[in-house]
């Protein structure tokens, strides 16, 4: 062929080479004027490029780095003949162009960043009406957080700040839109929101004008409902007739077809009627409400479904009861037997009957799904209105609570609820001991050994409590095994049987066991606090205080372990903090008088006088017979030397305690300290006719008849030889009592083998002997007293008083102050 098709290619033209765009002038030019205000351009041939802006833009087309005519399109250069034959165009790259990540797709040359575009606002009436009205849905959901968070006031304030944008965006809406784009169901929700926490702020009034204030608007159709809320405030206002017209009005605005709610508002107003004492129209309203149940085909019979509603039967049954009426207390009771669960949580829908995998798979996955718990939840809440509602009746409905128990246990095992029996059973146990009769408890509770039950773990753990409080831990340590076999997670029976262990002083095995309660049942509180108690006992307190403090943190208000905390700081000698956790304990129980006495006791440790004064007088005015408080102020007023004081609390302790000498001999003993000898004396001898054996006393007697140069003096020094003698026969016997004891445990002998001993019956007849030596001797010394009036004999008549020394008095006789008696006066009590 004479033309070559590819023959041209071969030859490079000076335009397509890239190495001389550097010396290319107008290549360079447009480089440099590719942003912003753009210099004179010229052409190829010389000329300038003028540009005309129609809408920004150019006229002539996009603006490239070459062109290829007067008015084509830009290129990066043009061919050499002029022709205007298009070159191929570069890579962006080669060129020297970039990408730029803040432009989406355009690509720049290197150099400076392009201008950034201003976002215009739109200041239009209906942009300002959208602002505004997103401050008010922000509002209303500020003040729904601050309601859940029961900050009421903050919400009330934000609700009344959200009340107020409404009213401004309704103003501009009707200004700029018409009064027909308003936006009534805004209004609604921020006045019913602004109601509600009026209501939760305790401001009836102005909820009720809130409310009212929407009844009245004919705008809002549905608005009558609300008066259900005006009657709810009224009831919390104990206003029940006000309330009860309020529901009835609420009701007829109720459509018949909303069942559910026209059955609540129902129950509110039997509500209103029990609390005003009417229980004949409480009765009627609660019954129309059971009634009120769908009607079914049953086999070509219309019949009433069973309903479900077991608060409403048990509301009915209570009212029955305060009127006494047995014979309807019975058929209520039988009516709510009757109701049925929407759904049994273990019913035939969660069996796999034929053992099918997929049935499987799907049983597993829906075995603890939400409406499963839900089924569980509703099937537990009857249960407990049917214990509830027999629990009540049952001491009232037959002659006896026994019969009445046995009546209700016979109605349960013929309904579908038969599982409740045995639970009934164990609370007619507890009602057994609740009366004292503990045998016949004790004998229902052992029925239960021969049933396989599953009650037979709680059963077997109330017999081991009852053995453990009537001290028999055998039998209670045995019943707790029993409890532990038969449920191995019953956190009871651990305790029982740690409480077992503690009496036997196993205090580490009893630790294990309430450890094993604890895991099982975190809030077991038994457990937690027999734990502090025993390593209370075993000496670690820091252990016991740990977890005492982690049970305060469970159970603030509970005065027994705040009294344990404050035992506990006071045995570290902690006495400022132990101060502390008394005063937070008598601010728990402020009528216990051993919990003032306690703090008193405390102040006077720490010899503040005046508080201990004021608490143990608060504990003596709570509790006037506690011996404790009534030692202390005698103490108090010996120490602060009113000893006519110390007189009144003494005879009140010898009052409480008439069978302790020691009351009655301070009482003595002050009398004497106060120079009334003549009463001591007194005192003395009628403590002698009731106690004729103590020793105290006739030396008491010896000493004053001495002093007093009384005649009896003697006949008191007799009595005093004949009481020491009977006093040392006494502790004799009682050590070599001893003594053969130790013996008998140390040798393990029986007794019959020990008292066939010739030597043991020599010892045994030896206080014998020497009680009639010493009863001889008595009787001799008599009669010389009787036959030769000699002078008496220097007694041994030295004593202790038991409230101390006598104070030093003032010497204003004239006759010379005798010798100070060399007594050792003790504390008291000593």
């Amino acid at each position: 062929m004479a033309d070559d098709l590819y023959s041209d290619f071969e030859d490079d033209h000076e335009a397509y080479d890239i190495n001389a765009l550097q010396e290319d002038e107008q290549f360079q030019q447009a480089v440099r004027t590719a942003h912003g205000g753009r210099p004179g351009m010229r052409t190829a041939a010389g000329g300038r490029m003028t540009t005309g802006a129609v809408g920004g833009r150019l006229q002539t087309g996009r603006l490239g780095t070459g062109f290829r005519g007067a008015t084509g399109r830009l290129g990066t250069g043009v061919a050499a003949d002029g022709t205007g034959a298009a070159r191929p165009m570069t890579g962006s790259t080669r060129a020297g162009f970039r990408s730029s990540k803040n432009m989406s797709g355009v690509i720049t040359a290197s150099g400076d960043a392009p201008p950034t575009l201003e976002t215009l606002e739109d200041s239009s009436p209906e942009a300002g009406i959208r602002v505004l009205e997103a401050k008010v849905h922000a509002k209303l959901e500020q003040s729904a957080f601050a309601v859940e968070r029961k900050q009421f006031q903050e919400a009330l304030d934000t609700a009344k700040e959200a009340e107020t944008l409404e009213r401004q965006l309704s103003k501009q809406r009707e200004h700029h839109l018409g009064a027909d784009q308003l936006n009534f169901d805004l209004t609604f929700a921020v006045l019913v929101n602004l109601a509600n926490v009026q209501q939760f702020a305790e401001q009836y009034t102005e909820a009720v004008n809130t409310l009212l204030s929407l009844i009245k608007n004919k705008m809002f159709d549905r608005a009558g409902r609300l008066r259900i809320n005006i009657g709810n405030i009224y009831f919390k206002q104990k206003k029940y007739f006000q309330a009860v017209k309020q529901y009835r009005m609420a009701l007829d605005q109720v459509p018949a077809e909303n069942q559910m709610l026209r059955n609540k508002i129902l129950k509110n107003i039997g509500h209103c009627f029990i609390q005003m004492g009417q229980y004949a129209d409480a009765v009627k309203t609660y019954e129309h409400v059971l009634e009120q149940t769908p009607i079914r085909d049953f086999d070509g019979m219309e019949q009433r479904e069973p309903g479900h509603d077991f608060e409403t039967a048990f509301n009915c049954i209570l009212c029955y009861f305060a009127m006494g009426e047995r014979d309807k207390m019975k058929r209520g009771f039988v009516r709510m037997l009757s109701l049925a669960l929407l759904s049994d949580p273990d019913g035939d829908k969660y069996l796999n009957v034929q053992e099918d995998t997929q049935v499987a798979t799907f049983l597993d996955a829906v075995k603890d799904d939400r409406l499963r718990k839900r089924e569980r939840k509703d099937r537990k809440t009857a249960e407990h209105w049917i214990m509830l509602s027999a629990r009540l009746i049952a001491p009232v409905i037959e002659g006896s609570f026994a019969d009445g128990f046995d009546w209700c246990i016979e109605k349960i095992k013929a309904s579908v609820f038969n599982r409740l029996a045995a639970e009934l059973e164990i609370h007619k146990a507890l009602e057994f001991l609740k009366m004292k009769e503990f045998k016949k408890a004790i004998k229902l509770l052992k029925a239960f050994e021969k049933k396989d039950s599953e009650l037979l773990s709680t059963a077997a753990t109330n017999l081991a409590f009852l053995y453990f409080l009537e001290s028999d831990f055998t039998q209670a340590e045995r019943y707790a095994d029993r409890a532990i076999e038969a449920d191995k997670y019953n956190p009871h029976a651990m305790v029982n049987k740690g409480n077992c262990l503690m009496s036997q002083e196993k205090y580490a095995e009893a630790v294990e066991f309430y450890h094993e309660a604890l895991a099982v049942d975190s809030g077991c509180f038994e457990a937690l606090y027999n734990l502090g108690l025993t390593h209370r006992r075993m000496g670690s307190l820091d252990q016991a205080l740990d977890f005492f403090i982690k049970l305060y943190n469970m159970l603030p208000e509970h005065a027994e372990v705040v009294y344990q905390l404050a035992a506990i700081h006071e045995e570290l000698e902690d006495l400022d903090q132990a101060a502390e956790w008394y005063d937070t304990l008598v601010g728990l129980v402020r009528t216990d008088p051993n919990a003032l006495r306690h703090y008193g006791e405390l102040h006077d440790k720490m010899e503040d006088k005046s508080e201990a004064f004021k608490y143990h007088f608060e504990s003596f005015r709570y509790f006037p017979s506690d011996i404790n408080t009534i030692s202390w102020f005698g103490s108090y007023y010996i120490e602060s030397q009113f000893i006519e004081k110390a007189i009144q609390y003494f005879e009140r302790a010898a009052e409480v305690q008439p069978g302790q000498v020691k009351w009655r001999l301070m009482v003595a003993s002050c009398h004497r300290r106060t120079g009334n000898y003549q009463k001591a004396l007194d005192t003395y001898k009628q403590i002698h006719r009731t106690f004729p054996d103590n020793v105290e006393c006739l030396k008491f007697l010896v000493r004053i008849c001495t002093d007093m140069d009384l005649p009896e003096a003697q006949d008191y020094a007799v009595a005093l030889k004949r009481a020491e003698q009977v006093t040392e026969r006494k502790s004799s016997r009682n050590a070599s009592a001893r003594g053969a004891s130790g013996r008998r445990n140390r040798s393990g002998k029986r007794s019959a083998t020990r008292s066939s001993n010739p030597q043991s019956r020599n010892s045994s007849a030896a206080p014998e002997t020497q009680l009639n030596v010493l009863d001889s001797r008595v009787s001799s010394g008599t009669k010389e007293n009787t036959t030769k009036p000699a002078a008496p004999p220097a007694l041994d008549a030295s004593y202790k008083d038991p409230i101390g020394a006598l104070p030093m008095r003032p010497k204003t006789a004239a006759r010379k102050a005798e010798e100070d008696d060399d007594e050792d006066w003790g504390e008291l009590g000593d």
